[in-house]
């Protein structure tokens, strides 16, 4: 028997699209109103080490995610952004896609945080890019069996590899939380995986022409 469908074969749900640009909108805002200072609203967005670990602001965790340092690193951010939270909402739902993805953005945006010394401020959503994308990497490859096990390795990797890897080094980038938001998207995807793995299954269709399956992977 050969798998000729998968939880991933059937469309995303029909308002993807509308809920991720939504949640890009809602960064744009944010980052404008930095950018702007908007009632002098700017010190309050920013989260420090000392924010987070002396005056326990943790709410600046999530702003620090939704703002930017300036139109460049919001755009560098909204494509992956938008194309992940379409793929994540899509098929997985709003509990993974904006609710868990922005919790677990913090908490890696604290891990980063207590690595570096006081003084130091995180904004972005570099982290939850990389997120994001690991968890959808990582659920392509147990979930899409219509793939031999190297076939979906070698996708995953070189998607990886093209999207996320820069082709210069910028010192201002905080390469350790994109680090540790990959690693956090790998071990939510597993743990995801292990809790929902009957439903996944349930959803594949089985067939036992080998060849309307080849048609499918080439």
């Amino acid at each position: 028997m050969f798998v000729a469908e998968t939880y991933l074969s059937r469309p995303p749900r029909k308002n993807s699209a509308t809920v991720s640009f939504g949640c890009i909108a809602i960064v744009f805002l944010f980052s404008f109103a930095y950018w702007g200072n908007s009632f002098g609203i700017r010190p309050e967005l920013i989260p420090s080490r000392e924010d987070i670990f002396s005056a326990h602001r943790y709410w600046k965790l999530f702003t620090g995610i939704l703002v930017h340092a300036d139109l460049n690193h919001f755009f560098s951010n909204a494509i992956g952004l938008f194309l992940f939270g379409y793929l994540l909402y899509g098929y997985f739902g709003p509990i993974v896609y904006p609710c868990l993805v922005f919790f677990l953005g913090a908490v890696v945006q604290m891990i980063s945080l207590a690595t570096y010394p006081a003084g130091t401020s995180l904004v972005g959503a570099s982290g939850v890019v990389y997120l994001i994308c690991a968890f959808w990497l990582t659920l392509f490859a147990l979930v899409e069996r219509r793939f031999g096990v190297l076939q979906r390795l070698l996708r995953s990797v070189g998607f990886a590899l093209v999207m996320l890897l820069s082709s210069t080094f910028d010192p201002a980038i905080s390469y350790r939380t994109h680090a540790l938001g990959f690693v956090a998207g790998i071990l939510f995807g597993l743990l995801y995986f292990a809790r929902f793995k009957e439903k996944i299954r349930a959803a594949e269709v089985l067939t036992d022409d080998a060849d309307s399956r080849l048609e499918e992977t080439n």
